[in-house]
């Protein structure tokens, strides 16, 4: 049994809100299903990242010059690597992620598409600093990556304090480029949130199919239904499972109930403004040295230095 697992449990099903930290959603399914989500047709962030993106790679190969190294945080499947290191060229990647058998997959077939690159899967939970190979330590630019707007996942205060761990974790004179979504109409919000096809309510549940496997935990998964809202005082999106009945949860020896209409936190997904992230940015110890965005100022793409 995964001990760190149940004790966030526990701790979370026991606050006022209940709530779960939004690592926990990333098992392999939960990996998976997130590749899945970044695909549909609701899921604007990808695609607009993408497109921005195309933008940044000859800026920065002219910053980074030939002896680059990356290391990406919460890497997954690597997708969005793929066409950064074939920008980039870099001497050196490493993957960095806390689902090690998705990591192991992904790090496997890079190898393979990649052989001229180092290629270097770290286990570990970016919410900390992580000692890095020397693969990376040695390279002249040493450059973070970030995408897909992750860094609005974290709750209140979380995305300042792991922006000051990434600078630890990086070290000095290096470079982070860090991919966020901006606040935009609630509608198109909603919408990447909540698709069509089903996908991001699966991913929210998953954590509570992920307490019953693990964990032994009795949960009656008809009774939640994963819900997704929008709010605007705290410029985020808020995704949990909503008890659709009473009910109740029973894991490591306790009983937790529910109340028709209580909802079980999952995840938050903030969203910032230009001048929200410089802030937060400049007070972990970072410097903003460019951003780019595109048209309908939907997405932005900061690149930072350690200051």
């Amino acid at each position: 049994m995964n001990e760190d697992f149940l004790r966030d449990v526990l701790e979370g099903l026991k606050r006022p809100q209940p709530s779960l930290p939004a690592k926990w959603l990333y098992d392999q399914t939960g990996s998976e299903l997130f590749e899945e989500i970044t695909q549909t047709d609701d899921y604007y962030v990808t695609r607009t990242e993408a497109e921005v993106m195309e933008e940044v790679y000859p800026e920065l190969r002219a910053i980074c010059g030939e002896d680059a190294a990356i290391a990406e945080f919460g890497s997954g499947a690597g997708i969005k690597s793929r066409r950064l290191i074939e920008e980039m060229k870099p001497s050196a990647y490493v993957m960095i992620d806390v689902a090690e058998d998705f990591l192991r997959d992904s790090e496997k077939r890079l190898r393979a598409d990649f052989p001229a690159v180092q290629v270097t899967g770290v286990v570990g939970d970016f919410h900390n600093a992580v000692k890095l190979p020397q693969s990376f330590e040695g390279a002249t630019c040493r450059l973070g990556f970030f995408p897909g707007s992750t860094i609005g996942n974290f709750e209140e205060g979380g995305a300042q304090d792991f922006l000051s761990k990434s600078r630890e974790t990086l070290g000095d004179r290096s470079r982070f480029l860090v991919g966020v979504d901006l606040v935009k109409d609630e509608d198109v919000l909603l919408a990447a949130y909540d698709d069509d096809e089903g996908v991001t309510r699966r991913f929210t549940k998953n954590v509570l199919v992920r307490m019953k496997t693990e964990l032994d935990a009795e949960i009656d998964l008809d009774a939640f239904e994963a819900i997704a809202l929008w709010n605007s005082d705290a410029e985020r999106i808020e995704l949990g499972n909503l008890a659709m009945s009473d009910t109740e949860i029973a894991v490591g020896g306790e009983r937790f109930q529910f109340a028709k209409g209580d909802l079980l936190h999952t995840e938050n997904s903030h969203k910032f403004t230009e001048a929200s992230f410089t802030r937060i940015a400049e007070a972990s110890g970072w410097k903003i040295a460019k951003m780019w965005t595109d048209p309908r100022q939907w997405f932005g793409v900061f690149l930072l230095e350690a200051d």
